[in-house]
């Protein structure tokens, strides 16, 4: 939690299309934890949920295609998303080069805090493996 509110993770992947926008240009001088901007846009004839990622006003290039409807759902629908760099490096191919991770911002809120309070609290909290996959719970 921050002074603004929760942080919960949503999301992490590299970003598409990074050799054909600013990305090869701008990797270079990218730090881990840099804030990034994600705008929607409408109208992509071959993707309607596509989210371009930028860093400083530079278009790095886009979220995928086949993991970017729920985030896209969320920006539409004026939810609060924190996007950053979790990798940015040079030296791999150009689709390996910036890795990023957002976060769904959830403001401070009485109801909600408590929400999470009492869900860590039940033993059924967080992940745990069904039993069919190694866990031994039924969860």
């Amino acid at each position: 939690m921050t002074k603004h509110g929760h942080q919960l993770f949503v999301y992490d992947g590299f970003v598409r299309g990074f050799q054909y926008h600013s990305g090869g240009q701008a990797v270079a001088q990218m730090k881990d934890h840099d804030d990034l901007d994600m705008v929607r846009e409408y109208g992509k004839e071959h993707d309607p949920d596509a989210v371009a990622v930028y860093w400083q006003a530079h278009k790095l290039g886009y979220l995928s295609m086949f993991e970017n409807k729920a985030l896209a759902n969320l920006i539409d629908h004026g939810m609060l998303l924190s996007a950053y760099v979790a990798n940015a490096a040079p030296e791999p191919e150009p689709w390996l080069q910036c890795f990023i991770a957002v976060d769904l911002l959830v403001p401070v809120n009485n109801s909600f805090d408590d929400y999470l309070d009492h869900y860590l609290q039940r033993p059924d909290a967080g992940y745990k493996p069904h039993q069919h996959y190694g866990g031994d719970g039924d969860g």
